[in-house]
Formats: C-alpha cells, sequence, structure tokens
C-alpha cells in the first residue's frame, strides 16, 4: 500500500459518508423544512430548531434536537447557513438558529421558479433506487441496470405503469431546465430566423416556452408520447402533439432535441435524427442542446456535473449516455446530415447544429 496521507484518507472517509448529506436533503424536502424557513424567515432570517418543529405535525418532544442535527450537516457544507443564538432556557448557553443560502432555496418546494426538490425525490424514488443492485449484474453479463431490476422494462415503458414516477419526471425537467435554458439562449442566436419550432420530447414545453421567451416571434410544437402530452398545460404560442418520435415527427423550419439524445444508444439516436431528418425542408436544421462530455476527465464544477448525470443515464436508460462534441457530429453524419456544426456552450449546456443541405 503506499504511504499513508492523513488528508487523502479524511477525503476517502468523507466520500464514504456522502450519501448522509442527499439522505438528510430528501428527508428535510419531504418535512417541507426549506419551505417553513422561507416562509417564516424568508432568505435573510433564521429559525432555530424549535421553530421548525411547531409547523410539523408532530408531537415527538426530540423533533428539535433531530432536526438540529440534520440541519447541521447540511450548514457544514454550505448548503445553509447558521448562527449561535443565546438560549433562554435549558442547559445549553449557546444554541443554533439555521437559514437559507442561494443553495438550500432550490429546494424549496413551493415556489413559481427553478427547484431541485422534485428531481432529489425522483432520483431517490424507491423504483430508481434498485437500479444499483443490478449495476454489477449488467457490467459482467450485459444488459442495462434498470431494465434488470424492473422485469426487463426499460425506463420509458415504465413510465407508462407508474404515474408516480412519470410525474416526478415531469416536475423535474419542468423545474429544472429554465434556469440553464435562459442561460445558454443569452448566448445562442439560432432561433432569431426561424417561424417554427418543434422540440421532440418536450414534456410540459418548458424549454419551448423558454425558446418563445426570447423569441415571440416562433411558433411551437411541443411533441412527446401521449401519456405525457395529455398532461401538458395550454400555453400561448404552443401547440401540443402527442405520437412516436421512432415512428414520425411533426414538420418544422427548426426540429430541437433537448436533452433526448442522452437518453438513447447511438443506433436509436441515429433513428431519431433520421426522422428528425424527413421532418425538415432543404433550408431547416436539427438543434441538438445536450451537455456535453469532454474528451478528458475535468474537475470543474460544470464538468462534474455532466460526469454525474452520466451515470444517471448510465443507470436508468436503455444505453443513453452523455456525449462529447465529436460523437454528436458523428450521429448527424450517420444519420444523413451532410454539414453539422458545434455552436456554442454555456452553464451546463451546449449545441450542435445539423443541417439538411451544406
Amino acid at each position: 500500500m503506499a504511504s499513508h496521507d492523513q488528508e487523502a484518507f479524511l477525503t476517502a472517509m468523507q466520500i464514504v459518508n456522502s450519501s448522509a448529506v442527499d439522505g438528510v436533503l430528501i428527508c428535510l424536502i419531504e418535512l417541507n423544512v426549506f419551505d417553513i424557513m422561507m416562509q417564516k424567515a424568508g432568505m435573510d432570517g433564521y429559525l432555530h430548531p424549535d421553530e421548525i418543529a411547531l409547523n410539523l405535525p408532530t408531537k415527538n418532544p426530540q423533533a428539535p434536537e433531530m432536526l438540529d442535527r440534520m440541519l447541521r450537516i447540511l450548514a457544514s457544507h454550505s448548503i445553509i447557513k447558521c448562527k449561535l443564538v443565546k438560549k433562554m432556557s435549558g442547559n445549553a448557553l449557546l444554541t443554533r438558529a439555521y437559514g437559507l443560502t442561494l443553495i438550500s432555496q432550490y429546494f424549496v418546494n413551493a415556489q413559481d421558479g427553478p427547484c431541485l426538490a422534485p428531481y432529489l425525490k425522483l432520483i431517490h424514488h424507491k423504483q430508481m433506487q434498485n437500479s444499483w443492485e443490478k449495476v454489477n449484474e449488467a457490467v459482467l453479463e450485459g444488459g442495462y441496470a434498470f431494465n434488470k431490476a424492473h422485469a426487463g422494462s426499460t425506463f420509458f415503458e415504465y413510465l407508462g405503469k407508474d404515474k408516480s414516477v412519470a410525474e416526478l419526471l415531469s416536475q423535474t425537467m419542468a423545474k429544472s431546465i429554465p434556469t440553464s435554458m435562459n442561460i445558454l439562449l443569452k448566448s445562442y442566436k439560432g432561433f432569431e430566423g426561424v417561424k417554427e419550432v418543434v422540440d421532440v420530447g418536450g414534456a410540459y414545453a418548458a424549454t419551448l416556452s423558454c425558446i418563445i421567451s426570447f423569441n415571440p416571434h416562433v411558433k411551437g410544437i411541443n411533441f412527446d408520447v401521449p401519456h405525457v402530452i395529455k398532461n401538458a398545460p395550454s400555453l400561448p404560442g404552443i401547440t401540443h402533439v402527442g405520437g412516436d418520435m421512432f415512428e414520425s415527427v411533426p414538420r418544422g423550419e427548426a426540429i430541437v432535441l433537448q436533452r433526448v439524445l442522452h437518453d438513447w444508444t447511438d443506433e436509436e439516436s441515429v433513428k431519431i435524427l433520421k426522422k428528425c431528418y424527413e421532418a425538415i425542408p432543404d433550408h431547416g436544421k436539427v438543434v441538438i442542446i445536450e451537455m456535453i462530455q469532454t474528451e478528458m476527465p475535468e474537475d470543474d464544477i460544470i464538468a462534474k456535473n455532466i460526469s454525474e448525470m452520466d451515470i444517471r443515464m448510465l443507470l436508468y436508460t436503455p444505453g443513453g449516455k452523455e456525449r462529447t462534441v465529436n460523437e454528436f457530429l458523428m450521429l448527424g453524419k450517420q444519420a444523413g446530415f451532410p454539414s453539422s456544426k458545434y455552436i456554442c456552450g454555456a452553464d451546463l449546456y451546449g449545441v450542435v447544429e445539423l443541417y439538411k443541405k451544406k
């Protein structure tokens, strides 16, 4: 064994225990603790665990102490803030009070803006977690972890059977997409000369809504499977259409694939792209918006997010993955597009355009 390094050992130990953080997060989200903190103290104030417990449906006298321990670990990771306050009763002279930060605001359930609570609930759902039990089997024997954990059903087949998982996925997309998309659309100007945009796999039209907010002249078609489309909200400038992208895609001047190809194998991605090729005019284009993997692993926060999402794809999808720019360009070529180009990247997303004509 290499020589002992205490800092390396402590880092390894923290990695082993790191699941405690997201475990606490999901518990506090389900208890609506972040919502209570927002309602009672806002972004600037603090609440003592006793005050939080008073707003929970509990008579457990240990609840404040348990909450304190759960909030304390989040404060140690700078997810929430903490300050010491004088205690008027009891044995301790000082006690802790906690407040929201720019990070923890994204775990408040009842807010109109971006929220990661549905995503955390989704990945902690029992039917998602049990894929981990089948990863090694998939590595050694082939196949896909989610399929093995669900009697052969793919993730997308399972969504049609389990409304709770399907709804969490739709909420995740609706609540998490706009933040990064709005940042991207400040740099990407590829819709300025386009009259009609089709969003393939658009769920509740979060991406299309962002596109139209930056390009109000655009007429939007939101295309997804029927069981998703039937719950999609009515939105100005957007028509919802149900169908199967492996069979056909609505015609449009530009077709958007936002976070779609990462769900599928290369072979299936080429099939999707071929259907898109058929649906655009000669001057049309396909706009791929995806997380872009680097050729070499990097340790910045965006690269880490992308690599972690890639593992989610390994867990849940039938062969999906995050790809490099060159891999997207190759998919376009295999689907028959004679010309393609990486346009730009911002925040988590990058844009690759595929053209029907050179």
